[in-house]
């Protein structure tokens, strides 16, 4: 990232030569010995960042606006029929929209994108005939949050917590399962209300827990976030709802200056609408392309949905 000024977060666990032959890897850190070291040119790079650290959209999307489409082709034109080769292209044309001039591979294996031991990917992934690669990102370049495999998720993932749930829930009365499903509804509801520092009333925090209750009922669409946000607002005759037309702005202001110290700053409502399509365009990739359950959930609580839309 230093040789071409790209200012990025770096990776949470980046790869790096030792200068012994028998180094010690921490969680932040993979140390592979010097026989590892790559060449010291850009392909090289690429496919030792594939390879051991994988795929870094944010990286590749800053490094494809900054380089010449030659640079990127002559990369691919070294190696057409690799793996790496194919990916690179897959995501230069992925990412930017613009198509490279690269002749068909002929007949080779299909590979996928995302390494699955690396990244956590969709089981069924969608072929792309023009690169030989199954396409098994889970979401667009609108919204394509990528999750690293730890050891600690992988663990999580092959207890089967679903699995296990449903057939507890089978040995379970029915009325008791509701009963314990609205306890637990209107908790989360106070708790979600909590951390956001309120105090809201009996009525307004039940409103919460049954716009909880129906969510995930109906496919996730723009409509749908505006029905579940019409439920929580309850009277909206002085709100106004769906997406904001105007900045969003948490935090307070310099008593002297009345310069804003901001906590939030939410994305400029321009960019609201792809932003919220390409949310909608995971999920739904998410659950047809059979990633994750809870990795895929994880990734959509963690946008705040109440900073696109208005009245939370």
């Amino acid at each position: 990232m230093a040789r071409y000024d790209l200012i990025l977060p770096p990776p949470i666990r980046m790869t790096a030569i030792a200068e012994r032959h028998h180094p010690t890897s921490t969680e932040a850190w993979l140390m592979l010995t010097p026989r590892y070291r790559p060449q010291p040119e850009l392909g090289a790079h690429l496919v030792f960042a594939f390879r051991y650290e994988g795929v870094d959209l944010q990286v590749l999307s800053a490094l494809f606006q900054i380089i010449e489409t030659d640079e990127i082709e002559a990369i691919i034109r070294a190696t057409p029929t690799g793996a790496f080769a194919r990916r690179l292209w897959f995501l230069y044309e992925w990412l930017t929209d613009r198509q490279l001039d690269i002749p068909d591979p002929g007949k080779v294996r299909m590979v996928t994108i995302l390494d699955p031991d690396q990244q956590y990917a969709l089981a069924e992934g969608d072929p792309s005939p023009r690169h030989k690669v199954s396409n098994n990102l889970p979401g667009t370049p609108a919204f394509c949050p990528l999750v690293r495999r730890t050891p600690d998720l992988a663990a999580f993932s092959q207890k089967a917590l679903g699995e296990r749930a449903r057939e507890a829930m089978g040995r379970v009365r029915p009325d008791l399962v509701a009963r314990a499903a609205a306890f637990i509804l209107l908790n989360d509801s106070k708790s979600s209300f909590a951390i956001e520092g309120e105090r809201p009333s009996g009525q307004r925090a039940a409103r919460w827990g049954q716009a909880i209750a129906q969510a995930g009922v109906r496919p996730l669409s723009l409509d749908e976030l505006d029905r579940l946000q019409r439920i929580v607002i309850g009277d909206a005759r002085f709100v106004r709802l769906g997406l904001r037309d105007e900045g969003g702005f948490i935090g307070v202001h310099d008593r002297d200056t009345n310069m804003p110290i901001p906590d939030h700053i939410s994305a400029r409502h321009e960019d609201l609408e792809s932003l919220v399509g390409g949310l909608i365009a995971f999920s739904d990739r998410a659950a047809r392309g059979a990633m994750d359950p809870v990795v895929a959930a994880a990734c959509l609580a963690f946008v705040r949905l109440h900073s696109p839309l208005r009245g939370r």
